[in-house]
C-alpha cells in the first residue's frame, strides 16, 4: 500500500483504526505515531482492500463517515442510575450549597479584613509550631504479620484506624499506640486496602477482593461489629472508601476502572453510581469540602474532577507523567494536591482551569510514589495559632489555621510536612525504616501519623 493514500487528519486515522477493530489512540502516542501505526496495521493485514479515495479532493463527503449519532470511543458518556439517584443529587445539592455558603461567607469577611502584617505572623507562628513535631511513639501491632496499607485518624482524635495486608483492621488508642479493637476474621480476605471515618465509632473499609465493610467500635466489646458488607461491589480490588461529608453515601475506587457510589441509609447493596472515565485503574479520590464534588485519581496519570450534583466530568488535572496515587482538597475548596508515581506533588486551583489546565504549583518532594497527601482539616480547638497584632503591636486577633500545611508520605520512607502558603518544605519526619504507606494528620494539628511497610505505625507530636 502507498503510505500516501492514509489519511493525515488525526481524526480520519482514529476512524480507521475503530473501523479495523484496533484501539483509537494508545498512551503516549501523538498523530504521528498514530498515522505509522495505521499504516503498519494496513500493510500486514493481507488481502485487505480498504478504499482511501474519499480523500482527494473534492471526495471528502459524509457519507463515508459512520453515522454521526454513533458513539465515539473518544467522547464522553454517562451510564443511567436507579431512581434513588435523582434524590441523592438533590440531597447533595442542597448540603453542599449550605456548607458552601457557609465557606465563602468565611473567605469573604477574611478577605475584607485582612491585615498582612497578622498574616505573615500568623504564618511564621504556624510553621514554627510545625517544626516541633518529634516522634512520639511507634508500635508494632500484635498478630499482625503483614505491611499495613492505610491509617486514619477518627474526627475527634481518640482512635487510629489501619488496615494491614492480611484482612484485618485495628483500631488503636493514640496515648499508647496499644490495639483497642480488632476486625475479625473472614471479612477481608484479601489486603484492607481504603479506610475512612464517618463519625467518631464508625469506619468504612474496602479490600482487595472487592468488598466494601461498615464498622462499629462498641464498648465493651474489642471486635469490630460488621454493620453492612457488599461483598463482590468491584469486579478487581478496591483501592479506597470514603465516607461523603454529609455521612450519607460512600464512594469506593478500583482497579476496575470506575468509582461506585452507596447509600448508607438504604439498601447498601444498591449501587447509586458507576462511573468510569479512567482509562487506567482508579487509585484514589477524595471529596470538596462541601461535599459538591469528587476528585479521583488513576494510574492514566491524570485527575478527573466530577460534580456529583449532576454527574458530570468537569475537569481534567493532567500533568503527572506516572500515575496519581493520592489526593486532597484543601479545606479552602478551591485548592487540590496531587500526588503521582514521579515522586512530584501538584497543587492545582480549580478556579483556573478555565484558562489553564497547568497546575498552580509543583512540589518536587519525593523521588519515588507519593502514597498519601494530607490537608490539615481542622474541626476542633485551633491549638496550632496563637494572638498576633498589627503592624503597631497591637489589635490581637487569633487566625484560622485550618489548610494551612500538607502532609505527604512516600516510598522513599519519608513523611514531611509542607507549608501551604510557600509550598517549602517545613519538617521532614524521620523514624521510617521503608517504604510510608499511608500517612494522616489530627483534626487539632497536634499529631501526624504513618503506617508503613514495616508493619509500623508511627506518631509524631507538636509541641503545643
Amino acid at each position: 500500500m502507498d503510505s500516501k493514500q492514509v489519511p493525515t487528519d488525526d481524526g480520519e486515522v482514529r476512524h480507521q483504526l475503530r473501523s479495523l477493530g484496533e484501539p483509537i489512540t494508545i498512551f503516549g502516542e501523538g498523530p504521528f505515531q498514530r498515522r505509522t501505526r495505521l499504516i503498519l496495521v494496513l500493510e500486514n493485514r493481507a488481502n485487505t482492500n480498504f478504499d482511501f479515495a474519499y480523500i482527494e479532493e473534492g471526495n471528502n463527503d459524509d457519507e463515508n463517515y459512520v453515522d454521526d449519532d454513533e458513539d465515539d470511543d473518544d467522547d464522553e458518556y454517562y451510564t443511567p442510575g436507579p431512581p434513588e439517584l435523582l434524590e441523592t443529587r438533590k440531597k447533595i445539592l442542597h448540603y453542599s450549597l449550605e456548607r458552601a455558603s457557609i465557606r465563602t461567607t468565611n473567605l469573604r469577611q477574611a478577605f475584607k479584613s485582612q491585615d498582612f502584617i497578622k498574616q505573615l505572623k500568623h504564618r511564621r507562628h504556624i510553621n514554627n509550631q510545625l517544626k516541633t513535631y518529634g516522634l512520639y511513639g511507634s508500635q508494632v501491632i500484635q498478630g499482625n504479620t503483614r505491611a499495613l496499607s492505610s491509617v486514619r485518624i477518627s474526627p475527634d482524635n481518640t482512635k487510629i484506624a489501619t488496615g494491614s495486608w492480611d484482612g484485618t483492621l485495628y483500631v488503636l488508642n493514640p496515648e499508647d499506640l496499644l490495639t483497642t479493637y480488632t476486625s475479625g476474621p473472614g471479612h477481608h480476605s484479601e489486603k484492607v486496602s481504603g479506610i475512612d471515618w464517618k463519625d467518631n465509632d464508625t469506619i468504612v473499609s474496602g479490600g482487595n477482593e472487592g468488598t466494601i465493610n461498615i464498622w462499629k467500635c462498641e464498648p465493651n466489646n474489642k471486635k469490630l461489629t460488621v454493620i453492612t458488607s457488599i461483598p463482590q461491589a468491584h469486579e478487581s480490588r478496591i483501592t479506597k472508601t470514603l465516607f461523603h461529608p454529609s455521612g450519607d453515601n460512600v464512594i469506593s475506587t478500583s482497579f476496575d476502572q470506575t468509582w461506585k457510589m452507596w447509600d448508607v441509609n438504604r439498601r447498601i447493596d444498591t449501587c447509586l453510581v458507576q462511573q468510569e472515565g479512567h482509562s487506567r485503574e482508579v487509585m484514589c479520590g477524595a471529596f470538596h469540602p462541601d461535599g459538591s464534588l469528587f476528585v479521583s485519581g488513576g494510574l492514566d496519570s491524570i485527575a478527573r474532577i466530577w460534580d456529583l450534583r449532576s454527574g458530570r466530568s468537569i475537569g481534567i488535572l493532567d500533568g503527572h507523567i506516572k500515575g496519581v496515587y493520592s489526593t486532597d482538597w484543601s479545606p479552602n475548596g478551591y485548592q487540590v494536591a496531587t500526588g503521582g508515581g514521579d515522586g512530584n506533588i501538584k497543587i492545582w486551583d480549580i478556579r483556573r482551569l478555565a484558562q489553564s489546565n497547568k497546575e498552580l504549583y509543583l512540589i518536587p518532594g519525593h523521588t519515588k510514589i507519593v502514597s498519601d497527601v494530607r490537608f490539615y482539616h481542622r474541626t476542633g480547638d485551633d491549638l496550632l495559632s496563637s494572638p498576633v497584632t498589627n503592624e503597631d503591636g497591637e489589635n490581637p486577633e487569633t487566625l484560622d489555621s485550618t489548610g494551612t500545611f500538607l502532609v505527604s508520605s512516600s516510598f522513599t520512607g519519608d513523611v514531611k510536612v509542607w507549608s501551604s502558603d510557600s509550598w517549602t518544605n517545613v519538617k521532614s519526619l524521620k523514624g521510617n525504616h521503608d517504604k510510608v504507606m499511608s500517612c494522616d494528620v489530627s483534626s487539632n494539628g497536634q499529631m501526624i501519623v504513618s503506617s508503613g511497610w514495616d508493619r509500623t505505625v508511627r506518631m509524631w507530636k507538636a509541641c503545643i
